[in-house]
């Protein structure tokens, strides 16, 4: 709904748009693919699993470019792209957030889970390429325990920020031990998964101060689409927690309306629903997100950028 909301809002000729179903499999996405070539597509968006990018991206050739909406275990081949909101994006949005805020010895509190997993490992990456120092990573799980010694240690150190890849609920039982580390009033940066099990201001007020991504759309709004509480109103599909979706649908049609632009440098950049776009020079999308904060226990936009 997102994409053709896109496509319906484009001011140019529009091209044909033809659906292929790809049965939730890699063989399905396999199939899907040569469908689309066969039918005379001569661009293909999609497919969305994880596993069904890495095997549309095993493939010997590739004749019709993809941009496809997940990031698998294989790099984009010459001549396509990758778009995601995966926890690894989060977690190298998180690292060049810090980078930027000149902050070079950070705190990385990890959930067990594989989103919580998969953000640290990217953040820790890039963290390291970009010259900063990853000082301790913690692996907590849903109900972390005692962690005084780990972040006593780590405050002695001279940790100056805290990256935070868990979940909303789990945030808020680290918040108490991190202030009595001395770590509360340091930077704390999360990813988006920290909205998860959040929704009660009352207990979420524990969050105050945190930093986190999230889509420029439902924080203040872009030119082209209605507000999301509008949106959400009308169609089920933007609404709560499935306005990030759609907005990641939208911006899957720019990138596929403007791709051509953004490969030659005469569009270096593309102001998005989930934030501003940009290619890297390896076919991944970069997103520059909003940023939110919560604020007597409701998230509320940061306008400076954090």
């Amino acid at each position: 709904d997102g994409l053709m909301a896109g496509y319906y809002g484009e001011s140019r000729r529009r091209p044909e748009v033809e659906f292929f179903d790809t049965a939730g499999t890699a063989g399905g996405a396999i199939g899907a693919y040569q469908r689309a070539v066969t039918s005379g597509a001569d661009f293909v968006v999609g497919p969305l699993a994880r596993d069904e990018v890495t095997a549309i991206f095993q493939q010997a050739q590739l004749s019709v470019p993809v941009l496809v909406l997940n990031r698998g275990n294989v790099a984009p081949p010459a001549g396509n792209a990758g778009f995601s909101l995966a926890p690894e994006d989060d977690g190298l949005i998180a690292a060049e957030y810090l980078i930027n805020r000149e902050h070079r010895n950070v705190l990385v509190t990890s959930g067990s889970d594989d989103n919580g997993r998969r953000a640290a490992q990217a953040f820790n990456a890039r963290f390291s390429e970009r010259g900063g120092k990853v000082a301790s990573v913690l692996s907590v799980g849903d109900a972390p325990g005692d962690l005084s010694a780990a972040l006593a240690t780590a405050s002695a150190g001279g940790v100056g920020a805290v990256f935070l890849a868990v979940k909303g609920s789990t945030a808020r039982l680290l918040t108490p031990q991190l202030a009595l580390a001395g770590l509360g009033g340091k930077t704390r940066v999360a990813t988006s998964q920290l909205l998860s099990g959040t929704g009660k201001a009352q207990d979420d007020v524990a969050l105050d101060g945190i930093v986190f991504p999230t889509e420029v759309w439902t924080s203040r709004g872009i030119a082209g689409l209605p507000p999301a509480s509008v949106t959400g109103g009308r169609v089920p599909t933007a609404r709560g927690p499935a306005a990030r979706l759609f907005a990641f649908g939208y911006d899957a049609w720019l990138l596929s309306a403007y791709l051509e632009k953004l490969v030659s440098g005469a569009k270096p950049e593309i102001d998005g629903a989930t934030g501003r776009l940009q290619l890297d020079g390896f076919g991944n999308v970069l997103r520059s997100p909003a940023w939110s904060t919560f604020s007597g226990g409701s998230p509320v936009p940061v306008r400076d950028g954090g």
